[in-house]
This record gives structure tokens, C-alpha cells and sequence, in this order.
């Protein structure tokens, strides 16, 4: 990939996290965790396995409770008393590594039942914005299809198109080519690029490197359960700043030294 990062004009804050801390019994997986997100803004986060990275995906869209702190998506709180959760997921999409479509609906059933559903739309209006979305990522001609004969990576473009058919502000990812085989990994990318180069504004976990390194505005670092350091993408795979950063970026394969480019590496998972 080489799109050239684009420049962030907008300081319109969509979604804050303030000293967000959570934990599991006794392990505490997010330790006073601090994240703003502007509007257009591509942000991936990366880290070792277990390091909080996908616990604070879930936190922001409220599939787990935080235990102190403070997530704002807009005028929402996330979590308090009088917010409406059906209202904050319509408008922060969220795709997971496993898909999770509906196995006994089509693809085209897939994308449509969520503005059916949730929107109240007309079942012509929501079949014609579905295929519209299925034609945006490549798969018009697999609307009849069943989720069980469609490869992994048309499985999750169908998840991607699902979530964009609610018409989100904001769309979350949770390493979304994890599950893949790696030859269906650039179709799954190429349409997140697209959706990057839209000015979508998207929070991604992912251990495709090469990916967070070109489209992301800024990477952010996580380590046992805190942000250790971010930066433009550039910036940080050419010359990180902190040990643990170099050091977790050697152990996963990215093979280029700090200060030194590398545009070879196709992304390791980190787990």
C-alpha cells in the first residue's frame, strides 16, 4: 500500500476515553486507558495478545461494563443510566473477527434486516440500500448466496456491508482479518481502505502492520492494559520511541531497524 496518510483538519472530537480501567476477577486488563478519536480519523491499535486491545473495543461500543472512567461517543455516555444502547450500536458499527451473520439468511437478508429491523424501512428501500452496500464491497453477485457458501473474506466484507447499511458515524473493527486465509486478507483490507479514503471515521485492532502503517492516521501502542505510546503510522513503525515498542515490533517479524523504512513486511499477527 502506498497511500500517503491524509491530513486531519477536523477537530471535532467523535469518541473519548478517559481513565477507562477494567478488570476480570483479579486481572486487570485496562489501567487508566485515555483515547480520543476525531472525526475522519483512522486510529489502529496494536499490541501483544492480552494486552487490553480488544477489551477496549468492547467497552466502547458497551459489551463490557468499565469499571471506572468515562467513554463518550458523542453526546452519549457509554454505560450510564438513561443511554440507549440500541441507539449508540446504530450509530457505531462494529465488526467482529468471526463474522457473526445470521447463517440461515442470505447475504443480501444479512445487510437488510438491520435498517428493516432497527430503521423501520420499507422492505424495497432496505433491499435496495443492501445491494447498493453488497456492490460497494464487490459481492452484488452473491446476494442470494448463503453465509456457508462464501469464502471467509466475502463472509466478512457481508459483516462490513451489514454494519454500513445502519449508516454509522463510526465504525469499529476487532482484528477483522484474523480468521482469514491469507489470500482472502487484501479483499477484507482493500475495502477497509476504501471506506479510510471515504473519511470514515474507524477505530481498528489488527495485527496487519503493513495496513496500520499506510491508512492509519495514528497508532496506538497497547502493553498490559496501557497505551505506551502512538503516532502517525509512519512515524512510529520507522522510529519508535519506547524499548517495548521495539521490542514487540522484532518479536512479531517487523524486520526494519528504527529509523529505517519498511515496506516489506505484509503483517504478523500479534495475537
Amino acid at each position: 500500500m502506498t497511500t500517503e496518510v491524509k491530513k486531519l483538519d477536523n477537530p471535532e472530537v467523535v469518541l473519548r476515553v478517559e481513565r477507562v480501567c477494567k478488570s476480570f476477577g483479579n486481572l486487570q486488563v485496562l489501567k487508566d486507558v485515555d483515547l480520543i478519536v476525531r472525526k475522519g480519523e483512522v486510529v489502529c491499535l496494536i499490541g501483544p495478545s492480552g494486552s487490553g486491545k480488544s477489551t477496549i473495543l468492547r467497552c466502547i461500543n458497551a459489551l463490557e461494563e468499565i469499571d471506572s472512567g468515562k467513554v463518550q461517543f458523542r453526546e452519549l455516555t457509554v454505560g450510564a443510566k438513561g443511554t440507549n444502547l440500541n441507539d449508540l450500536r446504530r450509530r457505531m458499527g462494529m465488526v467482529f473477527q468471526s463474522f457473526e451473520l445470521f447463517p440461515h439468511r442470505s447475504a443480501l437478508d444479512n445487510v437488510a434486516i438491520g435498517p428493516r429491523r432497527v430503521l423501520k424501512l420499507s422492505k424495497a428501500v432496505a433491499r435496495e440500500r443492501a445491494i447498493g452496500l453488497l456492490r460497494k464491497v464487490g459481492l452484488e453477485d452473491k446476494a442470494d448466496s448463503w453465509p456457508a457458501n462464501l469464502s471467509g473474506g466475502q463472509q466478512q466484507r457481508v459483516a462490513i456491508a451489514r454494519a454500513l447499511a445502519m449508516e454509522p458515524e463510526m465504525m469499529l473493527f476487532d482484528e477483522p482479518t484474523s480468521a482469514l486465509d491469507p489470500e482472502t486478507v487484501g479483499e477484507v483490507l482493500s475495502v477497509m481502505k476504501q471506506l479510510a479514503d471515504e473519511g470514515m471515521t474507524m477505530v481498528i485492532v489488527t495485527h496487519e502492520m503493513n495496513f496500520a502503517r499506510s491508512v492509519a492516521d495514528r497508532v496506538v501502542v497497547f502493553d498490559k492494559g496501557r497505551i505506551i505510546e502512538e503516532g502517525p503510522g509512519r512515524e512510529l513503525f520507522t522510529a519508535p520511541k519506547t524499548e517495548r515498542t521495539i521490542e514487540f515490533l522484532r518479536h512479531i517479524g517487523w524486520h526494519g531497524q528504527p529509523g529505517e523504512d519498511n515496506t516489506r513486511n505484509k503483517g504478523v499477527s500479534d495475537g
